[in-house]
């Protein structure tokens, strides 16, 4: 069973967010109580894009010593063995938590050291794609630039996340050009906040995966009796590229309004190579067996991820 998109500071748990705050004194959470925390978190009612991504201020703040990161890479692979995952795929951006204490090469350490304490107590196999902000050019380049030259054995893909309209992958085309030179695997944030173009962008970019990428529904026109593909609708379909869905975070951040609107359903009756994902587990109040629950809801099988071993970026 194989999670292939999941933030590692979407997925605290709060009982350790509070114990982290409070050791911290961290005002924003440290008064509160172990519920509290959780439904200030909790942004499966948010009202914005925005709004969603206010809470991970919070967990962010709480990711800057290696003690912190290290139990919050064990709990997520812990919490990921329990939800009936054997392989875990976590994507973190680093140089949030680059501090006067903590360098890049410290950061990764502590993540793989969590996961390293998961596999031997739980046997599951876990590993960390990082990811570029995509609006900060700078810090996208400078990290692909670190992979590449310092830290291409501690991470097993490379990723820009953050706003997607304004920031397409083509920004980064030199930079993964030579990632995929140097056999990092790539998976890019895409048909999200923006449409197709940025899919097809992420594609021609040399991206392995696509994260997220509902939004190829817009270049496939079902009135018809026959359906009618666009050119990138086409080739992923034709190339069987994954697209790394999350129908929770979706509806959650205003995509759509409620899961009978989802185009899952479609992607998967017409025969698009796709997985099921957690995205943000903290923010989005979720688990693979709740995203699992959606999919029987909308009579979908619930085994999509249990053979998709050639999507992986894992050493399985």
């Amino acid at each position: 069973m194989y999670i292939f998109h999941d933030h590692l500071d979407g997925g605290l748990r709060p009982h350790s967010l509070l114990e982290m705050a409070i050791d911290a004194k961290y005002e924003h959470i440290m008064n509160l109580n172990e519920q509290e925390v959780g439904l200030l978190l909790d942004k499966s009612d948010s009202t914005s894009l925005e709004d969603f991504l206010s809470a991970f201020v919070h967990t962010i703040a709480m990711m800057q010593s290696y003690e912190n990161i290290e139990r919050i890479a064990f709990e997520a692979a812990e919490d990921m063995h329990k939800d009936g995952i054997k392989y875990y795929e976590s994507r973190f951006a680093p140089l949030y938590s680059v501090n006067e204490n903590l360098n890049l090469k410290d950061i990764l350490n502590a993540i793989q050291s969590g996961f390293i304490e998961a596999e031997r107590k739980y046997s599951i196999k876990s590993g960390v794609i990082v990811c570029g902000m995509r609006n900060d050019p700078s810090s996208v380049k400078f990290l692909a630039n670190e992979v590449i030259n310092n830290i291409s054995e501690s991470v097993i893909g490379f990723d820009i996340a953050g706003p997607e309209m304004g920031y397409p992958p083509s920004m980064y085309k030199e930079e993964f050009k030579k990632l995929k030179e140097r056999g990092i695997n790539l998976t890019i944030h895409a048909g999200e906040g923006a449409g197709v173009e940025y899919i097809k962008d992420a594609i021609e970019c040399g991206a392995d995966r696509i994260g997220h990428g509902v939004r190829i529904i817009e270049d496939i026109d079902t009135t018809e009796e026959n359906i009618i593909f666009g050119d990138v609708s086409h080739r992923i379909l034709d190339e069987q590229i994954l697209l790394e869905i999350c129908v929770s975070s979706n509806i959650h951040t205003k995509m759509y309004k409620t899961v009978n609107h989802h185009p899952i359903s479609i992607l998967n009756d017409i025969g698009f190579n796709i997985s099921i994902n957690t995205d943000n587990r903290l923010m989005s109040n979720t688990s693979y067996q709740k995203e699992c629950g959606i999919l029987k809801s909308l009579g979908i099988r619930t085994d999509l991820n249990d053979n998709l071993t050639g999507n992986s970026f894992l050493k399985t």
